[in-house]
């Protein structure tokens, strides 16, 4: 059988939340502790009780645990109180994410963060910047997830509170293996896993071990990923977390599909997905289902892989969840490829395309490592700051005892400490020298590294994004027509104009890619000339009845390769835009520039439409999503009737 489905990278998604440590110990009995301590507290003090055992029975039910968060947050309005209020906002987060809600808890993270910040706690702060890393990291925000996780160890690191320094290693070791960096992700997890078995803290050693079993799937080493992610089950099962062991249920399934034991896959995957449901978790079920159809499709049960993956994309759609609607569309794509469908592969092949392209994972992947870079880069900047702030100190004592030797010696004495000072001096600013050269070597070696890094990733994205999924599109119109070579000349005739179509598509994109990669920077007259190519390419493709007019004389204004790209990006498609819907037989594009700002108008004249009520799709998102990231300026304008109007505006 065909292999139809490369092996998923399953979002795993760790949240450091508020509360006492968890203990290898019965949870009904600490709940009921922490109850009996709750009803002995006053004030703000049994405002945090009560939240503490709403955190507690996360792990065991749901609504018990809103029950006793609503409680809490009863008692802080009764105090009137805004550092109690933010403390149980905080704690709405954290269960908006349980069920799914990503953009609701971080406006509960972020409802609360003025207040919080103001009170320097920095146990309360780490879990706070921690709270805001997960939910960016749920929105594909990776480069701010990172940034917060950061903040996050640093106030551990601060507060010198092992159990949540190992929580910050156990996150950054997500975010790393998110974008396919699994020996990164390796390390940080290995890091929190000794030290949570140093402290002795036994739910997060399970939590470490589903972490690595994560991991080593992410480098295929399926024996050993089921071997971690069992560990991980039976200690969740043995501390009483039942709600928790859905997550090493989803591993132990991967490692077993990896593995071909297609039946226990199956097995461990409903399982997972019925805890899921139970806690309220719809990206993860989103996830699980999607893997789910996979393994049908891989079986041959393509009716019964259909309907899954139809009823889920469905469920992301109504959600906006880009993750899961992108690696849905393309399960769905294969699924119709498969049952020779090809008008419905290829409706959702474009969907997968365009919600890969809104994600920007190469682009983002880029931005985490920068801010590593800068995380260190200041570690050492304040490693050269307290070096020469021991010079000083050391400069001022010297000062000191040669005041008592000068008050106290004659001339051969005075002259002789100087001369001392002097060349104690010198010593010490050699050797504060040659450290800060070590150091800025070092600093400067990892500039390198990043920029090459930088460099790689940038040709992957437009490599992915522009030319990849055309190839593998064009593969399946191949081996559809070798399927359907019997079915006579007039199928084999229109799979090699579908072939030979996407192959010029591909040639344009390809020829693009590498005229923006060979550039730093990108003139206004390249991106005039290439708007020209575009132009004659549409007279040849409509026969001549539409025209597109190029205006303007730009002069030598140069932009960076990455915003020049973007511009002639959404040209294009604003252009292709025009040429499909508007059904006008002309289309200007104008270029005008001023001291500091270039402008480009895309205009047709014809039919428009009603920007209020009709949705003009993918293809508007991607063009705001594309202007966004290069600081450009995105305006459409369209009135019925006499055309539309695509205003970019560039600071040069």
């Amino acid at each position: 059988m065909t292999t139809y489905y490369k092996f998923p990278i399953t979002f795993l998604f760790f949240l450091i939340f508020s509360g006492q440590s968890i203990l290898a110990q019965d949870f009904k009995r600490e709940i009921k502790a922490l109850k009996d301590t709750a009803q002995l507290k006053k004030g703000g003090d049994k405002v945090l009780a009560l939240k503490d055992v709403g955190m507690k029975f996360r792990s065991i039910n749901v609504d018990s645990a809103r029950y006793y968060v609503d409680l809490a947050f009863k008692e802080a309005e009764a105090l009137d109180d805004d550092y109690y209020r933010a403390r149980i906002w905080m704690t709405y987060g954290i269960l908006s994410w349980d069920t799914g809600r990503p953009k609701e808890a971080l406006e509960y993270h972020m409802k609360a963060r003025p207040i919080l910040e103001n009170s320097k706690e920095y146990y309360v702060l780490g879990s706070l910047y921690t709270n805001i890393s997960n939910a960016y990291e749920a929105l594909s925000e990776f480069d701010i997830a990172v940034d917060y996780q950061f903040k996050a160890l640093e106030n551990f690191i601060a507060g010198k509170d092992s159990l949540w320094i190992a929580g910050s290693y156990l996150n950054l070791g997500n975010r790393y293996k998110l974008v396919q960096e699994p020996d990164l992700s390796l390390e940080y997890y290995q890091k929190a896993l000794d030290m949570y078995r140093k402290i002795g803290n036994d739910y997060f050693v399970a939590m470490s071990y589903n972490s690595l079993a994560a991991a080593y799937l992410e480098k295929k080493q399926f024996d050993k990923a089921f071997e971690y992610a069992k560990k991980s089950f039976e200690d969740y099962n043995t501390i009483g977390a039942r709600l928790d062991t859905g997550y090493p249920l989803t591993n132990m399934a991967l490692a077993s599909w990896a593995l071909g034991n297609f039946d226990d896959a199956e097995l461990f995957y409903n399982r997972a997905i019925a805890i899921q449901e139970e806690r309220g978790e719809r990206l993860a079920q989103v996830s699980l289902k999607n893997d789910l159809a996979n393994i049908y499709l891989e079986q041959g049960k393509t009716n019964r892989a259909e309907n899954l993956a139809l009823n889920t994309y469905q469920e992301a759609d109504s959600i906006d969840y880009l993750p899961g609607i992108d690696v849905l569309a393309k399960t769905l794509s294969l699924i119709y490829e498969e049952k020779l469908d090809f008008k419905k592969a290829y409706v959702y092949h474009q969907k997968h395309k365009a919600a890969r392209d809104s994600l920007y994972f190469a682009e983002k992947a880029r931005e985490m490592f920068n801010l590593k870079a800068k995380y260190e880069s200041e570690q050492k900047q304040n490693e050269i700051l307290r070096q020469q702030k021991e010079l000083a100190e050391n400069e001022l004592a010297l000062k000191n005892r040669n005041n008592m030797l000068i008050g106290s010696g004659g001339l051969m004495v005075i002259l002789l400490v100087l001369s001392f000072v002097l060349f104690r001096e010198q010593k010490l600013k050699a050797k504060n020298f040659a450290r800060e050269t070590a150091l800025q070597k070092a600093m400067a070696e990892a500039r390198a590294q990043e920029n090459l890094k930088e460099q790689r990733l940038r040709i992957a994205r437009d490599l992915h994004d522009n030319i990849g999924s055309q190839l593998t599109y064009l593969t399946s119109i191949t081996d559809a027509a070798k399927r359907g070579i019997d079915k006579g000349e007039v199928f084999l005739i229109e799979k090699l104009t579908q072939m030979k179509q996407f192959s010029l598509v591909t040639i344009t994109e390809l020829r693009d890619t590498i005229w923006a990669m060979n550039k730093d920077e990108i003139s206004l007259e390249d991106i005039m000339e290439r708007t020209r190519q575009l132009a004659a390419t549409v007279h040849e493709a409509t026969d001549d009845k539409v025209n597109v007019k190029i205006e303007g004389t730009p002069n030598n204004k140069v932009l960076n390769a990455f915003v020049g790209m973007n511009l002639f990006r959404i040209i294009q498609e604003s252009v292709n835009n025009a040429v499909k819907h508007s059904e006008s037989p002309q289309i200007v594009v104008s270029f005008k520039e001023s001291e500091n700002l270039v402008k480009l108008v895309i205009q047709d004249f014809g039919k428009g439409f009603d920007t209020a009520r009709e949705s003009t799709g993918n293809g508007l998102h991607i063009m705001r999503n594309r202007a966004e990231k290069a600081s450009i300026d995105f305006n459409q304008k369209s009135v019925i009737g006499k055309g539309t109007k695509v205003t970019l505006t560039v600071r040069v």
